[in-house]
């Protein structure tokens, strides 16, 4: 009777371990997910050219080394991209084959999260590819821009509290 409720306590232990871990790794990848969604706002924010949605991931107390903060837009950084996506949208204008692409990234294996802390790397690529037919494509400009971003977790969200392009 003494073995059967020792194995009962040591499978309770064991499973209550297993999920307690389990669910450390859930809330991790939660943040981890969270983070990436910004990526795709960001993305979502250049392709609309909307710049309320750009700076709704920006934490209002912002700031950088170069003086960007909440109120002055990064240093009018959202502008700076529209502008370059302006730029390919007049080559666009002029050739019907060509199209541009734009992909935000935010590599998780680039990411160090503690509980209220994140650092990481995104990257914005911005590309004009000419296609022939929607199907044979080639890219004719690339532009990367990469740079080290730190998060902050604000109530239930994460917000980039500072960015410097590398």
């Amino acid at each position: 009777m003494f073995a059967k409720n020792r194995t009962k306590i040591g499978a309770l232990t064991i499973s209550l371990v297993l999920i307690l871990s389990l669910a450390g790794c859930i809330g991790s990848s939660t943040d981890e997910a969270q983070i990436g969604q910004i990526a795709e706002n960001i993305e979502e924010a250049i392709e609309e050219k909307d710049e309320d949605l750009f700076m709704e991931s920006i934490s209002y107390n912002y700031s950088d080394t170069e003086g960007g903060t909440y109120d002055n837009y990064i240093n009018d950084l959202p502008e700076e991209i529209f502008s370059k996506i302006e730029d390919a949208e007049d080559l666009i204008d002029a050739f019907s084959i060509l199209k541009i692409e734009i992909k935000v990234t935010i590599p998780e294996s680039d990411l160090a999260i503690t509980d209220i802390y994140a650092s990481g790397k995104m990257n914005i690529k911005i590309s004009l590819e000419a296609c022939i037919f929607g199907v044979v494509c080639t890219d004719l400009y690339n532009e990367n821009i990469e740079y080290d971003v730190d998060f902050q977790k604000e109530d239930d969200d994460w917000k980039i509290i500072s960015m410097e392009e590398i």
